[in-house]
């Protein structure tokens, strides 16, 4: 029988440095927000559909032996659950790999939502990760979707540094929900590494906020690069998303049609250029070079494969310039107010 590497033989894993870490990362990661399941909170769904842990080990193996070193999760996805099955796999060859969690959204003991910045909550909350990530540090800490008011009261920083010296952490970063905000954040040099949403369908980081991260050398982690799904090239407008799925609060029969009328303008962009929908739009991402690695979900090994495929050969520069072109301006996460 031949091995699982002789199954894909055209996947060559590239690598990029993350900013100005000295972490040399894969540029295809693995966003560990889908294996987390289905969860909710005060009733509001907010994980991915069904799961099953089966498939989604078999993706976090698949995916380390096709060279992705770079994985990203956050100690809310599934209420841990995330965490618990990197840590299962991970944990072997817990030097091979750069490990990345994200802290500050919680859910409170009577069961509702809350943001907590807090050094009180940060300092508790990265013992839990540890334990289920089965590590005694995380590489990267990021700071997830705070405000800038949250970052200017200034304890989140003496939280990172304290966590720095005690060894627990090496590197901490922002993810934002705004390029806005992104740009507030790398003015005022907090952190290290940004994560943004940036796809096809959403470019305006593209505007302002890559060249200042590429003057201050900070590292950007490209979030929701396939669109939530929509650019697998897998739905329709009149796809119906399950009631345990957090993409019912926002993927509404309007926008998707919306959204559709854009992707059939991307396929006829990209058409013959890749092997699929999916790879174009990974490949997409990683035209800019501010971009160190993109995190594309996965929640089997096919999956995974798909992701991974987007590795190596860029899109030919034309393609590039012609999605930026035709739909520079769309950005339909902001246009619809959609905050992931």
């Amino acid at each position: 029988m031949p091995s699982a590497a002789a199954l894909t033989p055209d996947i060559s894993m590239r690598y990029r440095q993350l900013g100005r870490t000295g972490l040399r990362v894969s540029e295809i990661g693995f966003g560990s927000w889908a294996i987390g399941g289905p969860f909710e909170i005060a009733g509001v769904p907010l994980g991915w559909s069904n799961t099953s842990d089966d498939d989604s080990l078999a993706a976090i193996r698949r995916a380390r032996d096709l060279g992705v070193n770079f994985f990203d999760t956050s100690d809310i996805y599934g209420l841990g659950r995330s965490e618990s099955l990197l840590g299962i796999v991970l944990s072997r060859n817990r030097e091979k790999v750069v490990l990345s969690t994200k802290v500050g959204n919680t859910r409170t003991s009577s069961g509702e939502f809350k943001k907590d910045f807090s050094k009180k909550h940060i300092f508790y909350a990265i013992d839990g990760s540890l334990k289920r990530l089965r590590t005694d540090y995380v590489d990267l800490y990021q700071l997830h979707n705070p405000t800038i008011a949250d970052l200017e009261k200034g304890e989140i920083q003496e939280a990172m540094e304290q966590l720095q010296e005690w060894g627990k952490i090496r590197f901490w970063g922002v993810a934002v929900t705004t390029p806005q905000d992104g740009v507030e954040v790398l003015r005022r040099d907090w952190g290290y590494t940004l994560q943004v949403l940036y796809n096809v369908l959403n470019q305006q980081p593209a505007e302002h906020l890559f060249p200042l991260a590429k003057a201050k050398g900070c590292g950007i982690i490209v979030r929701v690069p396939l669109a939530s799904g929509l650019l697998s090239g897998k739905y329709t407008a009149e796809t119906n998303f399950g009631t345990n799925d957090v993409r019912q609060n926002f993927l509404t029969p309007r926008r998707l049609a919306d959204a559709m009328e854009k992707i059939a303008e991307v396929k006829g962009i990209v058409s013959g250029v890749t092997k699929s929908l999916a790879e174009a739009s990974l490949k997409f991402c990683l035209a800019d070079d501010v971009v160190s690695t993109v995190i594309p979900g996965a929640r089997n090994a096919r999956q995974v494969e798909g992701n991974v495929a987007a590795s190596g050969e860029p899109l030919p520069e034309e393609v590039v310039a012609k999605l930026r072109e035709k739909l520079g301006g769309y950005n339909f996460y902001l246009r619809n107010s959609i905050r992931v």
